[in-house]
């Protein structure tokens, strides 16, 4: 798919807007990547984030090294954390990284928590699967998912007892963000009754429609009147007055710091109307357009938790073989499957809390002390003879060259150049500064932003 932005005033194509597309798209860049992109130009670049490398399965290839933990592979069924872990690792090894990302947004987004983990893992993949598609396909497929019925208690919703919790987060998280009366959500709720929980004995459970329980009355929704069932209040919600202008501004928001100002606004509902719902041309407007790239000097999209473990381990070619990262996650206010209500989290300045800084932290930390090369440095990784300079830049090639702001550097080559302070520079010193100065950039305030 060949896309070109919706403004045309970046003149030139960097490793720096390759670091921003990789990072707001993604996961980051390598330093490879960051070269190579930026030598085949915008064009490719934007053609290879959308549509991957052309080869493997639609949802791409996991390359690199298979997690074990413990010497064991990943149980995400019966060992807790390990949910997470499996996902974490698709972030880091994929070959589709804006993939992994929108499965992370439309998993805030249609938010859904506390069932069991292999219906956890199955909406999941329903999410991974549609979430570049049709907006409407993935609506259904949510509406009518196990783990989604069971926590907004649409399974079990009957026309003599109508739950209206999914009608209501239909309308506000979903797909409207307002718009609706009280009158719409009891109607709505009305039109959604008919699906039924089946738990077999040491099973999952399951949900199926059952049409005797399903409410056949007339129903009045948006002042439209009609015999509505689930497939109708799927069309009336996303046709909508408020629904193309409310999706394109979340999806704006996820990628983009800038205001979305009118014009943009009104292009991307086009895009979206236009194109029948379709999610993958409005994501490639939104990354060719000029805001994803402003400031490219002074990033200010804050990493949520599981985008800044993610890209520290992809940036640096770094598997996962320790399950800390779970505990660690819950810490900093980001466990995957287990977002904290139906609303999602809270993201941008919100996840600098002090709590989630000292996570962060103790995740560089634990890096440094128990990851596997080249987050644990080795004896050797300084040079005594190294002059402050060359510290620096050994640090920033372990670490996968991230972007470093003018102070931070300038500190950096302080705190380096004064390390030894008259003491004599042996090897342990060295390598104790290449420590510190690879702890820095892992838990330093540039760190946290993309």
């Amino acid at each position: 798919m060949r896309t070109r932005p919706m403004n045309s005033t970046v003149a030139d194509w960097t490793e720096d807007h390759v670091r921003r597309l990789f990072w707001r798209a993604g996961f980051g860049a390598t330093p490879g990547e960051a070269a190579d992109f930026a030598a085949r130009g915008r064009e490719a670049t934007l053609a290879f984030v959308l549509d991957g490398p052309g080869t493997g399965a639609p949802m791409g290839d996991l390359v690199g090294t298979v997690p074990t933990v413990k010497g064991q592979p990943l149980d995400p069924i019966n060992e807790w954390g390990h949910d997470a872990l499996w996902w974490l690792d698709r972030m880091v090894r994929t070959t589709r990284p804006l993939v992994e990302k929108m499965t992370l947004f439309w998993h805030d987004h249609f938010a859904t928590a506390s069932q069991d983990t292999p219906l956890m893992i199955r909406q999941n993949w329903l999410l991974r699967s549609r979430g570049l598609g049709d907006f409407h396909h993935l609506l259904d497929g949510v509406t009518r998912d196990p783990a989604m019925q069971l926590f907004l208690s649409l399974a079990d919703s009957t026309k003599d007892a109508p739950n209206e919790n999914y009608a209501r987060e239909l309308m506000e998280l979903f797909t409207l963000g307002g718009g609706y009366t009280e009158t719409d959500v009891r109607e709505v709720s009305r039109a959604l009754t008919g699906w039924r929980t089946k738990r077999s004995r040491g099973g999952l459970p399951s949900i199926h429609w059952q049409a005797g329980l399903h409410d056949t009355g007339s129903k009045r929704i948006f002042g439209r009147t009609g015999r509505f069932g689930t497939q109708d209040v799927m069309r009336l919600v996303t046709q909508h007055p408020r629904h193309a202008p409310f999706l394109v501004q979340q999806l704006w928001d996820f990628f983009v710091t800038e205001p979305l100002d009118p014009a943009t606004r009104a292009a991307l509902v086009r895009t979206y109307r236009g194109s029948g719902l379709q999610l993958k041309p409005v994501v490639a407007a939104i990354l060719g357009h000029d805001a994803l790239y402003a400031r490219l000097d002074a990033p200010d999209q804050v990493k949520a938790p599981v985008v800044h473990v993610a890209g520290l381990l992809r940036t640096t070619g770094t598997p996962i073989t320790i399950d800390s990262y779970t505990w660690l996650l819950n810490q900093m206010g980001q466990m995957p499957f287990a977002p904290p209500s139906v609303a999602g989290w809270d993201w941008g300045p919100s996840w600098l809390s002090t709590n989630a800084m000292r996570a962060r932290v103790t995740l560089a930390n634990t890096l440094l002390a128990w990851g596997s090369a080249p987050l644990k440095p080795p004896a050797g990784a300084g040079n005594p003879a190294w002059s402050a300079e060359q510290h620096l830049d050994a640090a920033l090639a372990a670490m996968g060259r991230p972007w470093l702001s003018g102070g931070s550097r300038a500190a950096l080559l302080g705190l380096a150049a004064g390390f030894y302070d008259g003491a004599k520079p042996r090897q342990d010193r060295a390598d104790m500064l290449q420590r510190l100065l690879r702890h820095l950039l892992i838990s330093g305030p540039d760190a946290q932003l993309c």
